[in-house]
């Protein structure tokens, strides 16, 4: 996908009051992260990708019930590298409400990039807001490897999507699982095929309309909920491998 197509995805969810500089990187990986599924098909998506910024509608299907609905999308909004150092962490907590298990830097070498809060409101077909809640999230970076995208959230506001697990292992009573799903980018009109009917059948396969060209990639990512809050570490640009995120995963249950 190009930047103008993001962009232009981007201005038309976007509420109007929000500056075009919030159009940046992190508000496109939240796209990606997320998805915005077409109704041709469950997993018929814009290209996933990230995470941080302004107010982007995220279409993810139905996903949870609420008193007064279902929730069918999440719009979340944030201001990227909103606290630029590790030690403020504990702002970070303050401003979402919640204490969490973090790490300035793994034993495997990754390190703190950028923090911020994303503020999200899950939200009716009518676009009624059932519930909302924050989300902190973390970036890290190791030279001549891709970044990984930290997620933390009250584990009350994570809905269960219905995938399985590649792996699941026990850490010190805490289970964790790994995932590795499959994303297959297609240009805009691009038709199903049989094969592709079939593969989107599975809950590890993603259709992404909007690319340039054909393309299928595979992302990795481990889960875990301890002391009430879920924990997400995500590999985008390549699949990282489960001991790497499991070690990672590891560091923080036991510290």
């Amino acid at each position: 996908m190009t930047n103008e197509r993001m962009d232009q995805i981007l201005r038309q969810t976007l509420a109007p009051e929000i500056p075009d500089e919030f159009l940046n990187r992190s508000l496109k990986r939240k796209m990606e992260e997320k998805g915005m599924k077409n109704s041709k098909a469950k997993h018929f998506s814009v290209k996933k990708a990230a995470l941080l910024t302004a107010a982007c509608c995220l279409l993810i299907g139905t996903v949870g019930v609420a008193s007064s609905g279902v929730i069918n999308s999440i719009v979340s909004w944030t201001r990227p590298n909103e606290f630029k150092s590790f030690a403020q962490l504990s702002d970070a907590e303050a401003k979402a409400g919640y204490k969490i298990k973090a790490a300035e830097e793994f034993h495997n070498g990754y390190k703190f990039s950028d923090m911020s809060i994303s503020h999200c409101e899950g939200q009716d077909k009518e676009g009624n807001v059932l519930e909302s809640y924050k989300e902190i999230n973390i970036d890290y970076e190791k030279a001549g490897e891709v970044p990984l995208y930290f997620h933390a959230m009250e584990a009350a506001f994570s809905h269960d999507d219905g995938l399985t697990p590649v792996r699941t292992i026990g850490i010190n009573g805490i289970e964790v699982k790994y995932y590795v799903d499959t994303y297959k980018y297609v240009p805009v009109g691009y038709e199903l095929t049989d094969e592709d009917e079939e593969n989107l059948k599975r809950s590890d396969y993603y259709i992404s309309e909007g690319a340039d060209e054909i393309s299928v990639e595979k992302h990795s990512s481990v889960v875990w909920i301890q002391n009430e809050i879920r924990y997400h570490i995500l590999s985008m640009d390549k699949v990282t491998s489960a001991e790497e995120l499991f070690g990672m995963a590891e560091e923080l249950i036991n510290g």
